[in-house]
């Protein structure tokens, strides 16, 4: 058996292996997804679900991008990382909304398998009008920011999240007061977020038991070449 492909292999394994000690990319990892994309990232199209985050509890939402009455001077501007969402409670590509209502959106993200004792995620966020809470399974982080008539919807504010996680599933939900008129949520992992976690005990034992394999099989190639 030729044992260097294989050992080639384990090592690109435990690149990767180690690529999780040290950084974990939002989605890549845990399906952690920025607002209004699709599964690989790409900005969705007006109009189109976005299957990551639902509202209200379980309703769907879907793209809004500078919809009817929401042109450009008025949301953040959209770019090639993040859209707006807003609740899909009609026809057509408008920003549903009702003043003094208030909209739970939540997404969820996988972290089996990961050591969550030392996870950290940054993130950025906006909505129209304010946002009352964020909670990480249904844990309140104490984030606010602006408020029924502000007027946050065209800056983003940082948020970071170190503790509140679990094993297995893992709930986000971002509380947003509306204050008349058109509403939506907009939430950007890309570029700031980090989860500085490290895989589980037993991926070590793996990782070690998969090492001396290789270097054993290695070595009894070498014996055997030199007799």
């Amino acid at each position: 058996m030729n044992i260097y492909p294989l050992a080639s292999r384990f090592i690109t394994l435990i690149a990767a292996t180690l690529g999780i000690v040290f950084s974990l990319g939002a989605n890549a990892a845990v399906g952690l997804y920025n607002t209004g994309v699709d599964d690989n990232n790409n900005v969705l199209a007006l109009g189109a679900i976005d299957t990551h985050y639902t509202v209200n509890p379980g309703t769907n939402t879907f793209s809004t991008n500078y919809p009817e009455g929401c042109g450009a001077g008025y949301w953040l501007a959209p770019n090639a990382t993040s859209g707006w969402i807003t609740p899909l409670l009609g026809s057509g590509n408008t920003a549903s909304g009702s003043a003094g209502l208030a909209y739970t959106y939540q997404t969820t993200f996988n972290l089996t398998g990961i050591n969550f004792s030392s996870l950290v995620i940054n993130g950025k966020v906006t909505a129209d009008n304010g946002i009352s809470d964020i909670l990480i399974n249904g844990i309140s982080t104490g984030f606010q920011y602006g408020g029924p008539n502000a007027g946050t919807y065209s800056t983003f504010a940082d948020f970071t999240i170190g503790s509140g996680f679990h094993s297995g599933i893992n709930t986000l939900t971002f509380d947003v007061i509306n204050g008349g008129g058109p509403t939506g949520l907009r939430t950007d992992f890309s570029g700031t977020t980090f989860i500085a976690a490290v895989p589980e005990p037993s991926t070590y034992a793996m990782m070690l038991v998969g090492l001396g394999l290789v270097g054993f099989a290695i070595l009894r190639k070498k014996q055997y070449l030199v007799v």
